[in-house]
Order: C-alpha cells, then sequence, then structure tokens
C-alpha cells in the first residue's frame, strides 16, 4: 500500500508519518531528506521543478521496494498535495505500479502552525520552510478530492493522530486506486 501524508507546512505530517512507520512497519521516504541527498547546499532551490523532480526520484524509491523488497507499506512524506497536478501525478503513480493508495491529509490552526515554524525555523532541512510560505501555500492550494483522512493535528495528541492514522490505513476499503 502507498500512503501519501498531504497538508501544508507544519501541520504535523512528518510527525505522524514516523511513528506510523514504526508501527506498521513501513519504509518512509521524505522529499526533504531526498532533496539533502540529491543537491549540495548552494544548488538547493525550492522551486517547482526540483521540487518534482524530488518527488518523481521518491516515487522510482517507493517502486523498487514495493517491487524488489515486498514492503507491505510505503509512506511518501514531505510534499504537500496542496496542488491537483501532485495529487494526479500520485494517483497515476500508484496506478502504474498496482498498489493502494490512501491518502493522510494533515491540518491544524494558524497558531500551532506559526509555532511550530517558528520552533524549528533553524532544524528542519527545507530552508523555505516558513510562516510566508504556510500562508502562500494555503492560499493557492486545491482541495483533495479523493478519499482521505483529515487529521487536525491542533487538535489531537501525536499519539491519537497516529492512532486514527493507523486504524485508517489498516481498514477495509476506502482505497483510492483509480
Amino acid at each position: 500500500m502507498l500512503i501519501a501524508m498531504a497538508g501544508l507546512p507544519a501541520t504535523g505530517k512528518s510527525t505522524i508519518a514516523r511513528p506510523l512507520a514504526q508501527r506498521l512497519p513501513a519504509v518512509l521516504l521524505d522529499k526533504d531528506v531526498i532533496r539533502a541527498a540529491l543537491f549540495a547546499p548552494e544548488h538547493v532551490e525550492y522551486a517547482s521543478a526540483q521540487n518534482d523532480l524530488c518527488v518523481e526520484v521518491m516515487f522510482q524509491v517507493a517502486e523498487y521496494h514495493i517491487r524488489n523488497h515486498a514492503e507491505r507499506h510505503v509512506i511518501l512524506d514531505g510534499r504537500t498535495f496542496s496542488k491537483r497536478y501532485q495529487v494526479d501525478s500520485l494517483v497515476s503513480f500508484a496506478q502504474r505500479i498496482d498498489v493502494p493508495l490512501r491518502i493522510i491529509e494533515c491540518v491544524s490552526d494558524d497558531a500551532q502552525v506559526a509555532a511550530r515554524l517558528a520552533r524549528s525555523q533553524h532544524t528542519h532541512l527545507a530552508a523555505n520552510r516558513n510562516l510566508d510560505l504556510y500562508q502562500q501555500l494555503k492560499a493557492e492550494a486545491d482541495p483533495i478530492d479523493l478519499p482521505k483522512y483529515v487529521i487536525d493535528t491542533s487538535a489531537v495528541t501525536v499519539e491519537t493522530a497516529v492512532s486514527r492514522a493507523l486504524a485508517y490505513v489498516l481498514s477495509p476499503g476506502q482505497t483510492h486506486a483509480g
């Protein structure tokens, strides 16, 4: 199964993805880690072209794990999936490799996001991750019009969010493959 963590910056995608990967178990692939491995800091760009390239590499690695290691679950983290073309690419990828897709969308109130961004300002791999980016992406976001599970990470504990995400992933149905 392919599990996509969706949501704007600092809404809790990685915070949920890490323990979810351990509990399933699953391979966790993070776009920001992939970017850091592919590009020296002076070559990092946060433009769409580089973001899309990193996601394509993430898709290739996910396919490799699914085909060659018979992994039951691969979690994709680090992309917002806030644009229609990003979701379309995800769906096409899941269809091409013929695996079920589950989307978990993390949301949070703006005050929590601002606090999280301030705390991670100097430690997060994505140097462009700030309140301006969050507000811009939020204003330009397209809704995800597919089956998904939405978790408001400002309203529940991490443990509750992970437990709910796990229940969603393991429940029958709710899968989108086309």
